[in-house]
C-alpha cells in the first residue's frame, strides 16, 4: 500500500477521483463528493490530499487542512479531517466523518494512513478527528496517538425495516395521533419535495427564516445566523455532483404551511439535517412530529432503509428513534513533551475540582 500526502492537485481531477472511489465505497452523504465539493467551493481552502493506493487502485482519500491553534500556553500544530479549523466554517458540522475507504479496504487501513501521516509529516502536533464513530479511536491508539476527546454524542436513527410505529410507546402513539388530528382541522396533511433548484433554494429560505427565529426566541443564533452558513447550504443545495441527493420537505394542512425538513439522502440512508416549523402556542400542535412521522413513512416506501436523525440528544431524536452509534469528536495527540505536560495539569485540575 502506497501512502502520498500532497498540496498539488487539480479540483476537477479529484472531483472525478473522488466520485470514483465513493462508487466503491460505503462513505455515507457527509464523505460524499457533493458535501466536499461544496465544502471546497464554500471555504476556498486547498487542504492536504491523502491518497492510499494498491497499485493502480485507489483505496483511500482524504483533505488534511494544517492549522495553527493557541490553547492555554501552547501553539498546537493540527491537521483538521474535512474541517478548517475555523469555528464559523466548521459549524456546519460534518458527521459521520472518516477517511473514504474502498468497502474492500482492510479494516487497518486507517490507522496505516495515521501511521503514514507521522513520517511523511513530522510538523504536526495532533490530528483533529470531528464526528467520527467511536470505532475509530481504536486506529488511533493503534497507531501510537494520545487521543483526547472533546465531545461524545448520541446517533439517533429509525431502522425503516421495522414497523416504526410499533416501536413507539402508548403516550408517543397518541401524542402523534393527536398532533396530526390537530394539524388536519387547517385541512388535509401534505409533505412534499421541492420540484427542482430553485424551489429547494427558496424552502431553504423559508426553513432557514423559521429555524433562526425559534432559536432566537431562545437565547442562540442557530445554524443559519452566518452567511458563511447560508451561502455554503445555497452551494450544498444546487450541487449536482455524484449519487448523493439534498432534499427539501414542506410540511402543510391544506393552505397552511407548517414547516420544512432538511434531509440527506446517500447509500439507501436519509439523514435529517435541520428543520424549521411555524409554531402554536397549543402545545398539542407538534408540527415536526407530523413531518418526521410522515417523512419517516415516505423515506420506507422509497426503499431507504435508515432514517438518521444525526448527532444530537434531543428529546424527540431520543423518542422517535434508536441508538445506533456514538459520534466523537476527538484529538489524536503525539508523544509532545507539551501535550503530555497539558494532559498531566487538565488531570491534575480535574483531580482539584473534585476534592
Amino acid at each position: 500500500m502506497e501512502i502520498t500526502i500532497s498540496n498539488s492537485y487539480d479540483l476537477s481531477g479529484l472531483a472525478a477521483d473522488w466520485m470514483e472511489l465513493e462508487s466503491r465505497a460505503d462513505g455515507g452523504f457527509f464523505l460524499s463528493w457533493r458535501w466536499m465539493g461544496s465544502w471546497l467551493r464554500a471555504t476556498r481552502t486547498t487542504p492536504l490530499l491523502v491518497k492510499a493506493q494498491d497499485g493502480n487502485r485507489t483505496m483511500a482519500l482524504g483533505l488534511l487542512n494544517p492549522v495553527r491553534r493557541r490553547r492555554h500556553f501552547l501553539s498546537v500544530s493540527q491537521l483538521c479531517l474535512h474541517e478548517t479549523g475555523r469555528a464559523e466554517c466548521d459549524a456546519v458540522m460534518i458527521e459521520h466523518n472518516n477517511f473514504l475507504m474502498d468497502r474492500a479496504a482492510q479494516p487497518v487501513l486507517l490507522t496505516e494512513i495515521l501511521r503514514a501521516l507521522q513520517s511523511a509529516h513530522p510538523a504536526w502536533d495532533e490530528i483533529v478527528l470531528g464526528g467520527v464513530s467511536s470505532a475509530s479511536l481504536g486506529a488511533l491508539e493503534a497507531a501510537g496517538l494520545k487521543v483526547e476527546t472533546d465531545r461524545l454524542s448520541p446517533d439517533f436513527a429509525v431502522d425503516l425495516s421495522q414497523n416504526w410505529e410499533g416501536t413507539l410507546s402508548a403516550n408517543q402513539r397518541a401524542q402523534l395521533r393527536q398532533s396530526r388530528a390537530l394539524a388536519e382541522r387547517s385541512g388535509p396533511l401534505k409533505l412534499e419535495p421541492a420540484a427542482g433548484t430553485a424551489q429547494a433554494l427558496d424552502f431553504f429560505g423559508k426553513l432557514a427564516g423559521l429555524h433562526t427565529a425559534y432559536w432566537q426566541k431562545r437565547g442562540r443564533p442557530g445554524a443559519f445566523a452566518s452567511e458563511f452558513s447560508r451561502g455554503f447550504h445555497r452551494e450544498l443545495i444546487s450541487a449536482a455532483d455524484g449519487p448523493a441527493k439534498v432534499e427539501l420537505l414542506e410540511l402543510a394542512a391544506g393552505p397552511e404551511i407548517l414547516g420544512y425538513l432538511y434531509n440527506f439522502q446517500h447509500g439507501g440512508r436519509v439523514y435529517n439535517y435541520q428543520s424549521g416549523f411555524s409554531y402554536s402556542q397549543d402545545n398539542r400542535h407538534r408540527p415536526g412530529l407530523v413531518a418526521h412521522a410522515m417523512a419517516i413513512t415516505r423515506a420506507k416506501e422509497n426503499g431507504m432503509r435508515i432514517y438518521d436523525f444525526l448527532a444530537g440528544d434531543a428529546h424527540y431524536k431520543a423518542r422517535l428513534g434508536q441508538q445506533m452509534d456514538t459520534l466523537v469528536w476527538c484529538r489524536g495527540q503525539r508523544d509532545r513533551p507539551l501535550l503530555v505536560a497539558e494532559r498531566f495539569a487538565r488531570k491534575l485540575a480535574g483531580r482539584l475540582r473534585s476534592s
